[in-house]
């Protein structure tokens, strides 16, 4: 009965999204990105780590609500098998986005969107946040589009782990 309580409760809580998310490419393609200072960067294609690739924005409440509990992720798992990275979505200016980084202490690295090619390099970001699991073989294993709680983050971990 648990398991299908819990099962029910996945479904109905993650598998939200659109058509879009029905053209996911299954390897992570090239996303080019700006640091906050403004330098263009690209996301290694194959990570060697599991990577949750969040896509946000400084100005969007479910944004802010679900950092917290991606800091707290950081913090407990981030290291050799683990890394979050957050893109802010175009029209986010880094002044707005550094301000967010202070104000709750972002312990993983936060790039800017370089035009629209990131969010159009998944499949689309249509709406934040939009986070992608990565498995270390650069495979897109997951699309999550809403705030996403700690509890529902580990759930994922857990099943791409095993």
């Amino acid at each position: 009965m648990w398991i299908a309580l819990l099962a029910g409760v996945y479904y109905f809580t993650q598998w939200r999204g659109s058509s879009a998310a029905l053209t996911v490419p299954r390897q992570l393609p090239p996303i080019s990105v700006r640091s906050l200072s403004g330098q263009v960067l690209a996301l290694p294609r194959s990570p060697q780590q599991m990577m949750l690739i969040n896509f946000w924005s400084p100005d969007c409440p479910p944004c802010l609500a679900e950092t917290p509990a991606l800091v707290q992720l950081q913090s407990w798992l981030g290291g050799k098998k683990f890394s979050i990275v957050g893109i802010a979505v175009d029209g986010s200016s880094a002044s707005a986005v550094r301000a967010r980084v202070r104000e709750f202490g972002i312990n993983y690295p936060v790039y800017l969107a370089s035009g629209q090619g990131a969010s159009e390099a998944v499949g689309g970001v249509l709406l934040t946040p939009t986070s992608l699991l990565v498995n270390a073989k650069g495979q897109i294993i997951g699309r999550y589009v809403g705030a996403m709680a700690v509890p529902v983050i580990l759930w994922h971990l857990l099943w791409a782990w095993i």
